[in-house]
């Protein structure tokens, strides 16, 4: 009960530290895809794969040392929070 949507990046020059690096064709890609899906599906939450990790400390907050993954190398949920 979900979509997926994955960019080709995410981390520093090293090929280990993970950083945005998003273009920004990727970023206006990702938006106008978002902005679609957001039409069709308006209850949906966005959210990032690190976003679905445990809350370890049970404050209902999911924190960087509590993920999984550190993908995406941003906060999804807040930078598309107003779609």
């Amino acid at each position: 009960h979900s979509i997926g949507i994955s960019y080709v990046g995410g981390y520093d020059t090293d090929g280990k530290t993970p950083r945005d690096t998003r273009t920004e064709e990727q970023r206006a890609s990702m938006l106008s895809l978002l902005v679609d899906l957001r039409k069709m599906y308006p209850s949906a939450k966005i959210i990032g794969h690190r976003d679905t990790s445990p809350d370890k400390n049970g404050n209902h907050l999911i924190e960087s040392w509590e993920w999984v993954k550190a993908c995406p190398c941003f906060d999804a949920a807040k930078e598309y929070r107003r779609i």
